[in-house]
């Protein structure tokens, strides 16, 4: 006979089984009481064979489960929904399957997500993870949650469209800016290609959050975070993109970047020097603001600004900085 649901371990989903929920992962497993805590189910392409080695003996004995699913498959979204019972959302935004622009803005993954969870007979914490890049460009003011959104990119708008078809759901909405940490997902090799900045006059704001702290506000949202909500998971750093390279570059010992203007720049772009991606970056100027990571949420982050970030990094004995060309 089943125990009543209050009686059992809550299932909880990491839907999307990147870089940031493997983080997250982890951290459930390194707690003395995840034995007693959810039991995990962690969905992706390749799920099983993301799990790292060191946490997999944890992972496996926890009765945790690992389910390699696309989630673009409408059948497979309808299988795994009804055995959550709480879930946090990492997926990336889907690319359109045709040209045609009634589509180009629409996250048919989100959608068919959304119509799985709805067909539950059960409302379920849920977290997804945005990105601030549904403000657009508010020419370097300062923006929070209540700010409008207006953005024109084509990746921001579908995750727009993802938000509203997960927040009616109860979904407490992050909203991500770029996403960074203290190894891998530094600007490195953009550095060491020597691809230029933008000068002063014509540089962009830019917002940003370390992978570890990202990980830790998704689980506590899960928990503390308002139904519907929408949370800026940003951090304090205020600084603009060319000076996040420059203090990049010094700490690791690189040349600083060159700068150019934004006409150069977008010669640059025509001759295919410069990522459209990238291009669209510097289109856009904000600085992303949040008081709920710390009121609502109660949450201190580890890395509160990058400069936190780097001076740890500069400590390290790896890390031998030397004097930077310029």
């Amino acid at each position: 006979m089943a125990l009543p649901r209050q009686f059992r371990r809550l299932r909880l989903g990491l839907v999307g089984f990147g870089d940031v929920a493997r983080r997250s992962l982890e951290l459930c497993l390194s707690r003395p009481s995840q034995q007693h805590g959810p039991r995990l189910i962690v969905v992706g392409r390749t799920a099983a064979q993301r799990i790292a080695p060191q946490i997999r003996p944890a992972f496996f004995s926890g009765r945790h489960s690992a389910l390699g699913l696309d989630l673009d498959h409408r059948q497979t979204v309808r299988r795994i929904t009804p055995i959550l019972q709480a879930a946090i959302i990492y997926l990336p935004t889907a690319e359109p399957k045709t040209a045609e622009a009634k589509t180009a803005n629409i996250d048919r993954r989100a959608r068919e997500l959304a119509c799985g969870l709805r067909a539950c007979q059960f409302a379920m914490p849920l977290v997804y993870l945005s990105t601030t890049g549904v403000y657009g460009n508010h020419q370097g003011a300062e923006v929070s949650e209540t700010s409008r959104c207006q953005t024109r990119q084509p990746r921001s708008l579908r995750r727009l469209d993802a938000e509203q078809a997960l927040r009616p759901l109860g979904a407490h909405v992050l909203r991500v800016p770029g996403i960074y940490d203290s190894h891998e997902r530094l600007p490195t090799a953009r550095l060491r290609a020597q691809q230029p900045a933008l000068r002063q006059e014509d540089d962009v704001f830019t917002n940003h959050i370390h992978a570890d702290d990202l990980a830790r506000i998704a689980l506590i949202a899960l928990f503390r975070g308002r139904p519907g909500r929408i949370t800026n998971a940003v951090d304090e750093t205020d600084m603009k993109m060319a000076d996040y390279f420059d203090a990049v570059a010094d700490t690791i010992g690189l040349a600083r970047p060159p700068r150019v203007s934004r006409e150069e720049m977008k010669s640059l772009a025509a001759q295919g020097a410069i990522h459209p991606m990238m291009m669209g970056f510097l289109a856009e100027s904000r600085r992303v603001k949040s008081t709920r990571v710390h009121r609502e949420l109660r949450m201190r982050l580890r890395y509160p600004t990058v400069g936190h970030t780097l001076l740890e990094l500069k400590s390290q004995p790896h890390v031998t900085p030397s004097a930077p060309q310029r």
